[in-house]
């Protein structure tokens, strides 16, 4: 790297640190990758200085190793999902269905999609930002409320980061997330939890008996859906934590049955 490139990146890094950004170095090696000139890279910059998504920016990220078109105004899929993604993608068989709901970008379908080639995968959002978004990352999306406009009750596999902040919780998230972020694809309602139990209740009228949801969830709200996944007949229910020990999200089967209680496992 040249002389006045690395000096460039030196700049562009100590603004950014300057604003707050955590990982200034590395996103000011991506802007200004993605920036054509001078005048382009400093208008990214200025957006990333007042708290614009590096993604939207940029217009990209990476999923699962792949990478995404990311639409200004389209929640940012992030790195916490691809585990959850993952699994899904193992528990997907070949030839099966799966419906990624609240789809965002399309990260979770894109990734099924890949995973399973010979699946039908298709994805669902209330958001045309995002359905249109989705679309050009190549996934079947469609515009509608969670699972209300499918019909089927035959789905191998569903999958959702469906919004889960608290009301009361929503003033602690970062700054470029709580001001710039979509508040519908974050705010879950007073305990964070009013889209999860309306994906739990979707997720037991369109799954075939022995399919599997997962859905993130943030910390601590494991203990308040057993009551829903028992009404709705989701059993052997199975959560997983993030790198601090925090559960990140749950797994459970659609039963003939009223299943047991929650226990923690690898899905």
């Amino acid at each position: 790297m040249n002389a006045p490139i690395q000096h460039e990146r030196r700049q562009v890094a100590a603004r950014l640190a300057a604003a707050g950004c955590i990982a200034a170095d590395l996103e000011a090696v991506e802007l200004c990758s993605a920036a054509e000139n001078a005048a382009a890279l400093e208008e990214s910059v200025a957006r990333r200085e007042r708290g614009e998504p590096l993604a939207w920016i940029t217009g990209v990220t990476r999923f699962c190793g792949r990478r995404l078109r990311v639409d200004a105004g389209v929640y940012v899929p992030r790195p916490q999902s691809e585990a959850m993604a993952e699994m899904a993608a193992d528990r997907l068989p070949p030839g099966g269905t799966a419906v990624d709901l609240c789809t965002g970008t399309g990260a979770i379908a894109h990734h099924l999609r890949h995973r399973a080639p010979g699946a039908t995968v298709i994805a669902v959002d209330c958001d045309i930002r995002a359905v249109r978004c989705a679309t050009r990352n190549g996934v079947a999306a469609l515009l509608g409320d969670l699972g209300a406009a499918l019909r089927s009750d035959s789905f191998d596999v569903v999958t959702a980061v469906a919004p889960y902040v608290p009301t009361g919780h929503l003033r602690h998230l970062p700054t470029d997330v709580r001001d710039h972020e979509p508040q519908h694809a974050l705010h879950g309602g007073a305990d964070g939890l009013d889209i999860v139990r309306r994906v739990i209740r979707d997720a037991g009228r369109i799954l075939r008996p022995g399919g599997r949801l997962f859905i993130e969830i943030g910390a601590g709200q494991d203990a308040l859906l057993g009551d829903a996944l028992h009404e709705h007949r989701l059993t052997d229910v199975v959560s997983w934590t993030d790198a601090d020990g925090d559960v990140r999200g749950l797994a459970a089967t659609l039963s003939g049955e009223r299943g047991p209680a929650m226990r923690s496992a690898v899905p």
